[in-house]
């Protein structure tokens, strides 16, 4: 289940806070608004079977018997008095989302784009525009597919507004989509941090991060929530400074679009998933960063839980998360977790 049935349980909620600009002061919006805060929630509990699901991103599907909605409620002259309202004031923003919102609802979605793309002219630094209009792109293409350029939308969204969660959601989708199941934990942990604990939602990312995990061979926190995720303060202050560099050979021939992996597990054998891991895309070395309990994988096997640590640091030529030839490796470094001394990491192994 995924992060949109937010929208299905709390529309009535969004759609009245969509709205609240339009109500005061009273004005000849008053009424369009109030009717769609009561509308909308009955069309998206129509709806929210259909496209409510992870499968729905990878195959949407445009249901025309979801669109026979409650023969009470008149959505189309409510829409179509939204859309007359709009042709007098052009640059009203919350008109042209509420419009959005109220075509993507009925599966309009070559509308819901238009509205969206007139949003964008009117805000185009909004992340919550930015967002809707990927989400929208994503249904009105009929693929499910989130491509390169709605995944740049998307980071420059969430960069600007990290409270963003549909944004973090679809981040999470695009590093699926793309086979990157680190990626995708890492934004929907994000999220997740930003959920009730123990709610409906929390649960249903949770256990999209369950699955990520299990496909990378992790093994799943037993009943992880929010409380997991939360940052470490004490662990901020007493983490572990890194410093990590490249050998002569790749610093000549730099890689672009490779992933840097920082691995931190146990000072023992090395066996079963790592303690922590931090993913930097792009990286520009040398770089600096300090390692703590925000990058662990799992809430029972914290960083801070071992005394001594083994840290290795591995640029991936492919971006996946396991080692692979080609890929560039600095050599272990045991370190005890009380360290005061930056550790130096420096990549001049190629995996072969």
């Amino acid at each position: 289940m995924i992060f949109w049935i937010l929208a299905a349980i709390a529309l009535a909620i969004a759609a009245f806070i969509t709205c609240l600009p339009l109500f005061r002061p009273i004005t000849g919006w008053t009424p369009i608004a109030l009717a769609l805060v009561f509308a909308l929630p009955t069309s998206a509990l129509m709806l929210y079977p259909y496209i409510g699901t992870p499968a729905a991103l990878d195959q949407v599907a445009l249901v025309t018997q979801a669109t026979n909605t409650n023969k009470s409620i008149d959505i189309d002259a409510m829409v179509a008095g939204l859309r007359a309202k709009l042709t007098q004031s052009p640059e009203h923003l919350e008109g042209w989302m509420l419009l959005s919102r109220t075509l993507k609802t009925l599966q309009r979605y070559p509308e819901a784009l238009e509205a969206l793309e007139t949003a964008r002219r009117i805000a185009p630094e909004d992340s919550l525009v930015a967002v809707e209009l990927v989400e929208a792109h994503i249904f009105n293409s009929g693929q499910g597919r989130i491509d390169n350029e709605m995944i740049a939308t998307l980071e420059q969204a969430v960069a600007r507004d990290p409270s963003q969660q549909k944004g973090l959601w679809l981040l999470g989708i695009a590093s699926f989509q793309s086979g990157n199941d680190a990626k995708a934990i890492e934004h929907w942990q994000t999220l997740l941090q930003q959920l009730e604990p123990g709610g409906t939602i929390a649960g249903s990312v949770q256990e999209q991060i369950t699955q990520a995990q299990e496909r990378l061979g992790i093994e799943p926190a037993v009943g992880a929530d929010r409380d997991v995720l939360e940052p470490d303060v004490s662990a901020d202050r007493e983490g572990i400074k890194v410093h990590l560099s490249a050998g002569d050979e790749l610093q000549a021939n730099m890689p672009s679009n490779a992933v840097l992996f920082v691995i931190i597990r146990s000072a023992g054998p090395v066996a079963g998933p790592p303690l922590g891991v931090r993913r930097i895309n792009n990286p520009t070395l040398p770089l600096e960063l300090t390692i703590s309990d925000q990058d662990s994988m799992m809430a029972q096997r914290k960083i801070s839980s071992e005394s001594e640590l083994r840290i290795q640091a591995r640029l991936s030529l492919s971006g996946a998360p396991k080692a692979q030839s080609g890929d560039w490796q600095s050599a272990p470094m045991m370190v005890p977790l009380k360290t005061t001394q930056t550790v130096q990491l420096v990549m001049d192994q190629r995996v072969d």
